[in-house]
């Protein structure tokens, strides 16, 4: 009679502890690996998603000068409760616009979104204007005065200036006479501040008077706002095309 043995040898599988470890190191390593450039997408994909809504700002501002014969407003309200928030601010006094500068995007006057694929929307008037648009115009090509509409001859009130990230000039700074008739001022800006919120560059320089300095430019380390402007001479062109001069 066979006799079997009570303490069998069994050979043991699955992995040691050195064994694990060095697993768990790969796939840490290709977890890293792969968060780069997912963040490096996200990142191309918010900023396409942003140039896609500044063109849309660019054509829905040109629309508004067709129809109404002036570029809106800014609006600086701060309150998201009040009924007029978003909506561009007139003097009822001068009817020309309430902040001759800087303010934010009209957004609801244009039928737009107010922020870009970085921002939120704000609830509480203490809400910081995180991703919302800037915005600027020239206050003749904005005037709401009764009768008063742009013409081919209309000049400027100011210097709407955009520069490269050297300091050269993408839109000439200087007229006179006729010659500003010639010239490619920009009549009016609207730029998005970019993944950081916060404006760079000559954009960082807030300038309160009506003449202004913005930048423009590619993405760098120190530089990640996106800007488009409106020139005297593309506006002119598109309000003739469509009879509203």
């Amino acid at each position: 009679m066979r006799t079997m043995s009570a303490n069998p040898s069994h050979r043991q599988h699955g992995f040691t502890l050195a064994e694990l470890a060095i697993v768990l190191l790969i796939l840490t390593v290709l977890a890293a690996a792969l968060v780069v450039p997912f963040r490096a997408r996200l990142e191309a994909d918010r900023r396409e998603q942003t140039r896609r809504m500044l063109d849309d700002i660019h054509a829905a501002l040109i629309g508004f000068a067709i129809v109404h014969g002036r570029l809106p407003c800014p609006t600086t309200r701060r309150n998201p409760l009040d009924t007029r928030y978003g909506e561009e601010e007139i003097d009822g006094a001068t009817n020309k616009c309430v902040v001759g500068s800087e303010g934010m995007l009209p957004w609801r006057t244009l039928g737009l979104p107010g922020f870009d694929a970085w921002g939120h929307a704000r609830s509480v008037e203490a809400d910081p204007w995180a991703g919302q648009f800037r915005y600027r115009v020239d206050l003749d090509f904005s005037s709401a005065q009764p009768g008063v509409k742009i013409k081919a001859d209309t000049d400027y009130a100011s210097t709407i200036k955009v520069i490269d990230h050297d300091g050269n000039e993408i839109t000439v700074s200087s007229y006179s006479g006729t010659e500003s008739l010639k010239n490619t001022l920009a009549v009016a800006l609207v730029y998005s501040t970019g993944p950081d919120l916060t404006p760079n560059g000559a954009n960082a320089s807030y300038e309160a008077v009506g003449d202004a300095t913005y930048e423009t430019g590619e993405p760098t380390t120190a530089f990640d706002d996106m800007v488009v402007w409106i020139a005297r001479p593309l506006l002119i062109a598109r309000m003739a095309q469509a009879g509203a001069l």
